[in-house]
């Protein structure tokens, strides 16, 4: 599929698929090993990011979008993030989960089917004129003076189809944490989200964690079901590594239950009462 790709090959991966609790996806040895040398070496200083974000913070995650990238960044970055916003590979990612998009979402996989989408890039175009934005970013999580978490379980914004993050972790980084987390609903929970779509730890158990590892890709299908999130990341002066790209739709692919939504506002209600 990405035989003659000039980041990666597919014949390389080390590739493990799940469906369940939802569909995703973690590959080692995503980038050619070359391509991921000079991604590690030529990566934005701490100090690109400063316009984004705190990069003095506690864990603080901080993206910079492809948008962005010719204001600070070098040639380089912005031709290897335009390769994950065209067409021709949104197609063949998608041909990765085929089944699984066939399965959840039918009318969507009958246009990518056909090729009968219209692709632009997020923040560059707009749903005005395309079915599909794309967008890439470079991303970081800054030192942990103090063990916290980098986001607790949650569900992605209902328009995005898939979403990916590759580790790029340092070589001298020995922290064992950060890791992406697969949640299922323990038995007998309604989904009830709270806010950023955040879900509530007692609902739900750890199904799966993909370690945070060097040249590592995790990725899943947005659905219903596709709860998430990244453990907590140890006490280190070292900074959490990654890039990221994702599709988003133009309208929302799933609806929540209406007792979880009533559920979730009340949660919500109940916990403002009791903070104040």
């Amino acid at each position: 599929m990405f035989k003659n790709s000039k980041y990666f090959n597919d014949s390389s991966w080390n590739l493990q698929k799940n469906t369940k609790p939802f569909p995703f996806i973690f590959i080692d040895n995503f980038l050619k090993s070359e391509i991921y040398l000079k991604i590690t070496k030529n990566f934005p200083t701490l100090n690109h990011f400063a316009t984004n974000g705190d990069i003095n913070g506690n864990n603080t995650q901080i993206r910079m979008a492809y948008f962005e990238f010719p204001n600070y960044l070098d040639s380089f970055w912005c031709d290897f993030g335009s390769y994950f916003l065209n067409e021709d590979f949104f197609y063949k990612y998608c041909g990765l989960f085929e089944n699984e998009i066939q399965y959840w979402y039918p009318e969507i996989y009958e246009k990518i089917r056909k090729k009968n989408l219209k692709i632009g890039i997020s923040n560059i175009d707009s749903f005005e004129n395309y079915d599909v934005l794309l967008d890439f970013q470079l991303g970081i999580n800054t030192s942990v003076k103090e063990m916290t978490s980098v986001r607790g379980p949650h569900l992605d914004n209902r328009k995005s189809l898939y979403t990916a993050l590759c580790y790029l972790k340092d070589n001298d980084d020995n922290t064992d944490s950060g890791h992406f987390t697969v949640y299922d609903l323990k038995p007998y929970k309604f989904l009830k989200l709270g806010k950023s779509r955040s879900i509530n730890m007692s609902d739900v158990k750890i199904f799966k964690e993909i370690k945070y590892k060097s040249n590592r890709l995790a990725t899943f299908i947005n659905t219903k079901k596709s709860i998430h999130g990244v453990s907590q990341r140890e006490v280190t002066n070292k900074i959490r590594k990654f890039f990221a790209f994702n599709a988003v739709i133009r309208h929302d692919l799933y609806k929540i239950s209406l007792p979880g939504r009533v559920l979730g506002r009340f949660q919500r209600f109940f916990d403002k009462k009791v903070t104040v």
